[in-house]
């Protein structure tokens, strides 16, 4: 399995994005008015705003694309929350190939 991306709740995500494109130098690969995915070397940091997403980090699971239980992202991928025992928000996604 790997590790996809962190998603954090944001205030004001125009202001977030332009943040940490700035102090980190990471790239917008997408954006929305409802959040923004920033790409680093090694992970993409979401940026998601109050009420559409939770916090959360999300795990690649291709098998997640067969579950009963999963639905579509706009972008068309595949995805479920679950909770871990502590109540953390796991989003495990099915990601397109590239």
């Amino acid at each position: 399995m790997v590790l996809d991306h962190i998603a954090i709740v944001t205030r004001d995500l125009s202001r977030d994005v332009e943040w940490y494109t700035r102090k980190f130098n990471c790239s917008t690969s997408y954006l929305d008015d409802t959040w923004a995915l920033l790409k680093f070397d090694n992970i993409s940091l979401a940026l998601v705003t109050e009420g559409e997403h939770p916090n959360h980090f999300a795990i690649v699971d291709p098998d997640v694309k067969s579950d009963e239980k999963a639905k579509k992202h706009r972008d068309g991928i595949f995805y479920k929350y679950e909770s871990d025992p502590s109540g953390n928000v796991v989003e495990i996604i099915h990601k397109k190939s590239t």
